[in-house]
């Protein structure tokens, strides 16, 4: 895990560290030159207007205009609010236009470009922008210019992605975000207001956080390609169990998945009244009309469309006293979550165990407002982690992992194409298929987690739960394909 995200006081501490060892100025410079370099490398024209802030956020967007001056830009530099109030962001004006350059208050006097730049407001910001400051994001947000936030976007929490305020600030196309990624920019609001996040280290060694973004190298067993010599016993038997009256599709879905994802066989237990004969979509699929014996699969997956009957409880009750590794999934989180015995029996588990819950799953489980879980998704994964003893997957934009030792994984793609009926089951289904064929426990979540949101990248709407499996078997054999010819002779 290379990639790592600080939270806000982390990020000042390295801030202040580096500031110690090289001097702010010349990070201030070094962040300032990244962003020109980059923007000049992928936004095609010669014009652009920088708006920077009364902070070092604006030093910093003051140094990127200097920079793109110099790679032949034709540049705006428009301070909403006046003069800066830090010090060093005062000295990089001063550079400004001891070069004979001027500075403009209002960005409506600006010309037309072909990219804007916001540096109003960094990570520090505690209260909702307003004034002349609002009205320059407003400007911003209303250009048809390519929009690039330094840092993070204006008016955004660097670490529960929720807005400052109740206003929405700067939504952009691409965010430099400096030293590490902030977990803000993947989920909620920062999901959207983002775009295109691209971070660099300023050839700054980051010290190693509970909080990294998941990357192909944390599940990189799972992407080398299968043995020849193999056969169905070799990848597992994963039971699914759920889809009561009502709620068949919910089982099928995460049963078809683990078919799709590489277990070799698959058998459902439905809770519903009639068990059908065969999945005339998969009909791969196994059928038992007779509770399974957990202890007889590799893996299990309880949960999808299970109900909250007496007779659920039961099931849930065998699986969570069965020695096999278990995704708990819906209502057999609703189950938990409400009766004590059964969160007991799942802190005793010693075999590998994952919840995936979703903001209102997990709120449940922690006996609070969905809003708390909302406002501080990272601090609300560990929690539901260190109270379960699961493993645990906060669904949602920027979907977390959490282990019980508070170490936390975030993925960095979110996909609204994903916010589906069916979406989470198939994850399940996903996570049991790698369980299922033996990987890494980790390494099993992990992978799952990322290979569902590539799955749905990419798709603004219309994708059903259905098609996300298939797409992200076919991304995994792809990925798999690369390694096999890498490895051929040349």
């Amino acid at each position: 895990m290379s990639l790592t995200v600080l939270n806000l006081e982390e990020a000042r501490e390295l801030e202040a560290r580096c500031a110690n060892r090289m001097g702010l100025d010349a990070l201030m410079r070094r962040a300032g030159a990244f962003a020109a370099e980059w923007i000049s490398e992928h936004v095609p024209g010669g014009h652009a207007v920088v708006l920077a802030g009364p902070g070092n956020n604006g030093g910093d967007a003051i140094v990127c205009a200097l920079e793109l001056k110099k790679r032949g830009f034709t540049v705006e530099l428009v301070l909403p609010g006046g003069d800066p109030k830090t010090e060093l962001a005062r000295t990089m004006l001063a550079e400004w236009r001891s070069r004979g350059l001027e500075t403009l208050e209002d960005p409506y006097s600006a010309m037309k470009a072909q990219v804007v730049v916001d540096g109003l407001f960094g990570t520090g910001l505690k209260r909702p922008i307003t004034g002349d400051y609002m009205d320059a994001v407003q400007w911003f947000n209303e250009r048809m210019a390519y929009k690039v936030a330094l840092d993070v976007p204006s008016g955004l929490n660097s670490e529960t992605g929720l807005w400052v305020g109740t206003v929405p600030g700067v939504r952009a196309d691409a965010t430099i975000t400096f030293l590490s990624h902030k977990s803000g920019l993947f989920m909620n609001e920062g999901a959207d207001a983002s775009g295109t996040v691209v971070m660099t280290e300023l050839d700054v060694s980051i010290p190693l956080t509970r909080l990294g973004v998941i990357e192909s190298a944390d599940f990189a067993h799972i992407l080398e390609p299968r043995r020849n010599f193999s056969h169905k016993g070799t990848f597992g038997h994963l039971a699914v169990v759920g889809g009561a009256n009502g709620h068949v599709g919910a089982a099928l879905l995460s049963a078809r998945a683990g078919l799709k994802l590489g277990a070799g066989t698959v058998t459902v237990e439905l809770l519903a009244d009639n068990t059908p004969a065969v999945d005339l979509v998969q009909p791969e699929l196994m059928f038992s009309a007779e509770p399974l014996d957990f202890e007889k699969f590799t893996a299990a997956v309880i949960g999808p469309g299970l109900g909250t009957s007496e007779r659920a409880k039961e099931r849930l009750r065998a699986a969570l006293a069965a020695s096999c590794p278990l995704v708990i999934d819906a209502d057999a989180l609703n189950l938990i979550a409400a009766d004590k015995s059964l969160l007991t029996a799942l802190l005793h588990r010693t075999v590998a165990t994952v919840i995936t819950p979703h903001e209102v799953e997990g709120a449940r489980i922690l006996h609070v407002d969905p809003k708390v879980i909302q406002a501080d998704r990272v601090n609300a994964v560990r929690d539901i982690a260190l109270q379960t003893g699961a493993i645990t997957v906060l669904k949602g934009p920027g979907t977390l992992v959490a282990m019980r030792s508070s170490r936390t994984w975030l993925s960095p793609i979110g996909a609204t194409s994903l916010a589906t009926a069916g979406s989470g089951d198939v994850l399940s289904g996903m996570i049991g298929a790698f369980f299922a064929q033996r990987y890494d426990t980790v390494e099993s979540v992990l992978g799952a987690v990322m290979l569902h949101a590539r799955a749905g990248a990419g798709h603004l709407a219309g994708l059903t739960a259905g098609e996300i499996a298939p797409a992200a078997a076919w991304i995994l054999e792809e990925e798999r394909r690369k390694i096999r010819a890498e490895r051929q002779p040349q």
